[in-house]
């Protein structure tokens, strides 16, 4: 099997720049001249997930970024197959988690995941009817095309 092509995917760093201008509290550290947007295609294995956010510690990642020739220390990848299947919803939100995994310090890290994902993430899903399993749901709020920013810190109380 051949590796994957990888093509810059103006689509994705859109989104993400829209995200980090709106939810700055979250991901405003994020510098996307360090993150290389890219779209793959060709084979993609059956358990390989949509996308995916990988830093200079990954050697996949490490291959891509050196060829690409530049100075980013990030990769954002997906498989274009899905991607162009994926609601404008899903994408704003994998593309959001995948931001904040990056790590504050910018150093080419991904940040750990608190259990399984991220903590307020999966927290706002189950306050809203969807369950821990967000991903594999569809018709999932916006992030970018609501007034009212849909993640905010949680109370106690609430």
């Amino acid at each position: 099997m051949s590796e994957p092509d990888f093509i810059e995917s103006q689509e994705c760093f859109n989104i993400a720049e829209k995200l980090i201008e709106k939810y700055y509290m979250f991901i405003g550290y994020v510098d996307l001249s360090l993150v290389h947007f890219v779209e793959m295609d060709g084979y993609k294995s059956k358990n390989a997930p949509a996308c995916i956010m990988s830093g200079l510690t990954q050697s996949w990642a490490r291959d891509i970024l050196r060829s690409s020739g530049n100075s980013k220390i990030y990769c954002f990848a997906v498989w274009s197959e899905i991607w162009e299947q994926t609601e404008k919803t899903k994408k704003e939100w994998l593309i959001f988690k995948s931001l904040y995994s990056i790590s504050p310090a910018l150093d080419g890290k991904i940040r750990n995941y608190d259990v399984q994902d991220y903590g307020f993430i999966v927290e706002y899903f189950v306050r809203s009817g969807f369950g821990p399993y967000w991903m594999d749901k569809d018709n999932l709020p916006s992030l970018l095309d609501n007034d009212i920013p849909l993640i905010v810190p949680m109370d106690d109380d609430d």
